[in-house]
């Protein structure tokens, strides 16, 4: 995901980078060196969701992926999308991906074994 103002990027990849840390809009905002409000309305216009919403769908989508292709634990997984917070995983897997951890984690029987 890039956006760009004067041939610069905006957003670029420092929200991709960076997406098992906790981020806000004003911290990505500052990195890209544009206000709050500009980016916003920017990533709006060229994504057509909010900043947050495709935070948290980019880290859902990382999730799945761990879940279906790992044997990390679900904690394990929560934290490393940048969700430490078990509750609050829970919550945004029955959200964004319709079920919850287990059964996204069940709907796939062939994992690859992670090495310790």
């Amino acid at each position: 995901m890039r956006l760009y103002r004067s041939s610069r990027p905006v957003a670029g990849s420092y929200h991709e980078a960076r997406l098992t840390e906790p981020l806000t809009v004003p911290e990505i905002a500052k990195a890209a060196g544009v206000s709050h409000n500009h980016l916003t309305r920017l990533f709006r216009a060229t994504t057509g969701e909010t900043v947050v919403g495709y935070i948290r769908s980019r880290r859902m989508e990382r999730a799945r992926h761990f879940l279906r292709a790992t044997t990390l634990s679900i904690p394990a997984v929560a934290a490393s999308v940048g969700i430490p917070d078990l509750q609050a995983f829970n919550k945004a897997c029955h959200r964004e991906l319709g079920a919850s951890a287990r059964a996204v984690r069940a709907a796939d029987g062939t994992r690859a074994v992670v090495p310790a």
